[in-house]
């Protein structure tokens, strides 16, 4: 496993993320297979697990906490409040939920899951910092935030982490926010980088996409996925190349972009959890790299601040 701090932060993490948001509502949720893969993750060196009160409504938070009794301290837990949970109040009382149901007495990252229309982002992020203070949780991060957010809220300083949708299929924070968050040195932590699994292979035929939140995925339309097969073909030649699954050829170039702390992966199976594991250890080198930035770019060119993977924004 390879670790790293939590940009500026005295936080050390794995540089692989569990994500969480599978424990509920796809095509292959199952509460049995998701603690028990937490357990495996843990056992194999990822300290770093995300999860959200959107995800089930707290299901997925009940279960990792279920699934670290007992080792709590062993883990960096990361969650996010819903956009229509963004007034002062509501975020307190959402972590207060938050923590029950983790069965932990603080959270170590807390998020604004997407940016709201209202209330000011300086209202959310204040009470944040509030309850940092207060020693309910250790950091403050928002995800999602673009372009515009940043401009509005104006103090980039005050955030410790961003949790932007950021792939080899989806690059638009290369443009201004990447670079801001290494300037200020926020920490960066990519969700969806296997494009909900369309580069680990998983997807060669528009046919085989289950009925699950991957159906709104825009990548997986008619008239985009020719584009995206360009892509996988270029990580199929490499990943032959390098003896690696696609899935670890994706992350690795993920990782090996400055920047970016740590990537958030969900898996459902164990063959998935340990070939994101041989993303680790290695680097591609600067050829392989830059083909890579080369034939993916064309597909990110022309995303708008708040275009998102699913053609939807609270903002929209």
């Amino acid at each position: 496993m390879e670790y790293t701090n939590l940009g500026r932060l005295d936080i050390q993490v794995s540089r692989i993320c569990f994500g969480c948001w599978q424990a509920h509502g796809w095509d292959k949720s199952d509460d049995q297979n998701f603690t028990r893969l937490v357990r495996e993750a843990l056992d194999g060196g990822i300290t770093f697990f995300d999860t959200a009160e959107a995800y089930g409504n707290g299901h997925s938070e009940k279960l990792l906490g279920v699934a670290l009794s007992g080792v709590r301290q062993d883990a960096v837990i990361a969650s996010k409040f819903p956009f229509h949970k963004a007034k002062p109040a509501q975020i307190r009382s959402s972590l207060e939920s938050t923590l029950r149901n983790l069965k932990t007495d603080y959270l170590d990252l807390y998020q604004q899951h997407w940016p709201p229309k209202s209330p000011p982002l300086e209202d959310s992020i204040a009470e944040l910092e509030k309850l940092r203070d207060e020693g309910k949780i250790r950091a403050v991060g928002v995800s999602n935030w673009m372009e515009p957010e940043w401009e509005e809220f104006g103090a980039p300083g005050r955030i410790e982490t961003l949790q932007p949708c950021y792939s080899l299929l989806w690059r638009s924070i290369e443009r201004t926010v990447l670079p801001l968050c290494k300037k200020h040195n926020i920490a960066v932590i990519p969700y969806s980088p296997l494009c909900q699994g369309i580069l680990a292979g998983r997807f060669t035929d528009l046919e085989d996409i289950p009925n699950d939140p991957r159906k709104q995925n825009r990548l997986l339309k008619e008239d985009v996925f020719p584009e995206v097969q360009k892509v996988l073909a270029v990580i199929d030649e490499i990943s032959k190349r390098v003896s690696r699954p696609w899935s670890a050829v994706a992350l690795r170039w993920l990782l090996d972009r400055e920047g970016v702390t740590s990537v958030i992966a969900g898996v459902t199976a164990s063959e998935q959890l340990n070939s994101n594991f041989k993303a680790l250890g290695w680097k591609l080198t600067e050829e392989d790299f830059r083909a890579l930035d080369e034939i993916s770019w064309p597909l990110s060119k022309d995303l708008k601040p708040h275009d998102s993977l699913w053609n939807w924004h609270p903002k929209n």
